[in-house]
C-alpha cells in the first residue's frame, strides 16, 4: 500500500495562502482611481415607497377609527327620570315587549300639551279610599280556593298604548342622540401608484436610425408617484400629481476598457463618443477606452498617436446603458364605465416631463462604472397615455386600481441622426386610492 500524493492545487493553495504581493509605492500612487457610480434607483424607489406606505397607513387608520366610532354611537341611551338625573342603560340588553295574539288593544286619547304636575301635598288620601277603589272596580267574579293560583286568560289581558295620560305625571321618555347632522360628500381621492412598462422604438424610413436600433435594446421602464383626484360626478374625475419616470436602453457590442489614463493625459472633456438613436454618448471618463465594429465609436485622439488597443488595458464591459429620468406632472381624466364594487374605467391624459438625470454606465450588478452622458436629449417632453382597467372598492374609502396602459411620446426625446426619436411603451398601472 502507498499514500496518494496530494493534488498540486492543494499544495499551492496551502503554501501561498498567506502570501501578499504589493506593487512599488511609486507605481501604486500613480494608479488612477476608477470612478464607480452606484445606481440611485433603489434610493429613489425606497423613498417613494416609504412615503406611499406612510400616507396609506395614516388614511387607513383614520378610516378604521371613524367606522368604530359610528358603530358604538348607539350602544347607550339616556333616560330622564323624575328626579332630574340621567340614567344610562344598554339598549342591546333590553328585552322586547311581545303582544299576545288575542290581546285587546285600547288606544287612549293623546294630549299634545304636557300634563300638569301634581305634588304629593295636593293628594288627599283617606283610610277608606283603598276599600272604595276595590269595591268600585269591575272585577269578574271567580271562585278561588285557598292556596290555589289564579288563572288569567289571554282575553282578560289588556295592553294600553298612549303617549301621555291627562292629569297624570310625565311619563319617562327615552332620548337618543341626534344622528342626522350634515352629510358631507367625499369628492377627493389621494393615492400612490406604480407603472412598470416595456419600451419600444420605431426607426421609420431612416436607414441610419434602423442600423442603430438593431444594436439597442430597451430597458424596462417605470413610473411611480403620488396623485390627487377630484370627482366631478359619481363617474367622472380629474386627476393630477407628481411622479418620477425612468426610461433607458442598452447599447450592445461596445467594448469598454479601463486604464487609458496611464498612457494619455489630455485636457479634452471626453476622448470617445458613441452614436445612438437617442443621441451621442460623450465618454467624460477619460480613463476608459471604447471600441466597436459598427462605426458607432468616434474619438478625438489624433491618428499619429499610438494605438490604445495595443496597451495592457482591463476590459470592464461589453455594453453601455443609457438612463433618462424625468420629473413628471400628469393631468388625467378618468370615467367609470361600470360603477359597482368591481368597476370598469377608462382613462386618458398627458404628462409634462422635466429631465433630471442623464447618465451612461457600463458594468454589471450594483457596481456600475460611469461612462458619461448623452448629448442631444431634450430637457422637456410631452407624453400621452391611454388606459382601460379594473377598479375594486375595498371599502367606502379605499379603492384599488389595476389597468393596462399605452404610452406614447408626443414630442421627440432627441432629433439626433436627422430623425425624430419617439419611443412608446406598454405596461400596467396599479395603486391604492383613499377618499376624503
Amino acid at each position: 500500500m502507498f499514500e496518494r500524493e496530494p493534488n498540486i492545487d492543494v499544495v499551492f493553495r496551502n503554501g501561498l495562502k498567506n502570501l501578499e504581493v504589493l506593487p512599488p509605492a511609486d507605481v501604486w500612487d500613480n494608479i488612477p482611481p476608477m470612478p464607480v457610480k452606484r445606481s440611485r434607483l433603489r434610493i429613489i424607489s425606497g423613498i417613494a415607497a416609504g412615503v406611499a406606505a406612510l400616507v396609506s397607513l395614516a388614511l387607513l387608520a383614520r378610516w378604521y377609527v371613524n367606522n368604530n366610532t359610528a358603530q358604538e354611537l348607539l350602544s347607550e341611551v339616556t333616560v330622564t327620570g323624575s328626579n332630574n338625573h340621567d340614567v344610562s342603560f344598554d339598549i342591546a340588553k333590553v328585552e322586547p315587549v311581545i303582544r299576545p295574539a288575542e290581546a285587546r288593544i285600547v288606544n287612549l286619547p293623546f294630549t299634545p300639551t304636557p300634563a300638569e304636575s301634581v305634588t304629593p301635598a295636593d293628594i288627599q288620601i283617606t283610610e277608606d279610599m283603598p276599600s272604595e277603589l276595590i269595591a268600585s272596580a269591575d272585577l269578574p267574579e271567580r271562585d278561588v280556593l285557598p292556596d290555589k293560583p289564579v288563572q288569567l286568560f289571554s282575553d282578560e289581558i289588556t295592553i294600553i298604548k298612549a303617549g301621555r295620560f291627562e292629569g297624570t305625571a310625565e311619563n319617562l321618555k327615552t332620548t337618543l342622540p341626534d344622528l342626522k347632522g350634515s352629510k358631507t360628500e367625499q369628492r377627493f381621492l389621494l393615492g400612490a401608484s406604480l407603472s412598470p412598462a416595456m419600451g419600444f422604438s420605431r426607426s421609420g424610413e431612416n436607414v441610419r436610425m434602423a442600423e442603430l436600433i438593431d444594436y439597442e435594446k430597451s430597458q424596462p421602464a417605470y413610473t411611480t408617484g403620488l396623485s390627487v383626484a377630484y370627482m366631478i360626478s359619481d363617474r367622472l374625475s380629474i386627476q393630477s400629481g407628481i411622479g418620477l419616470s425612468s426610461i433607458g436602453q442598452t447599447i450592445s457590442d461596445v467594448a469598454v476598457y479601463a486604464g487609458l489614463s496611464d498612457y494619455y493625459s489630455v485636457k479634452s472633456p471626453y476622448l470617445y463618443s458613441v452614436e445612438t438613436a437617442a443621441g451621442l454618448i460623450l465618454a467624460g471618463n477619460t480613463d476608459l477606452y471604447l471600441a466597436d465594429n459598427n462605426a458607432r465609436v468616434g474619438t478625438v485622439i489624433p491618428g499619429n498617436m499610438a494605438d490604445p488597443s495595443k496597451y495592457m488595458l482591463t476590459r470592464v464591459g461589453s455594453d453601455i446603458r443609457q438612463v433618462f429620468r424625468y420629473l413628471e406632472l400628469p393631468v388625467m381624466i378618468r370615467y367609470k364605465l361600470i360603477d359597482r364594487k368591481v368597476g370598469l374605467n377608462v382613462s386618458g391624459g398627458v404628462a409634462y416631463g422635466f429631465l433630471v438625470d442623464n447618465q451612461a454606465y457600463t458594468g454589471k450588478g450594483s457596481d456600475l462604472i460611469h461612462v458619461g452622458h448623452t448629448e442631444g436629449v431634450s430637457n422637456f417632453n410631452l407624453s400621452s397615455q391611454l388606459g382601460l382597467g379594473m377598479e375594486y372598492n375595498i371599502s367606502r374609502q379605499v379603492i384599488f386600481n389595476l389597468e393596462p396602459v399605452f404610452r406614447y411620446y408626443v414630442t421627440p426625446l432627441s432629433e439626433f441622426s436627422g430623425s425624430l426619436y419617439k419611443p412608446y411603451s406598454v405596461g400596467f398601472s396599479s395603486g391604492f386610492f383613499f377618499k376624503f
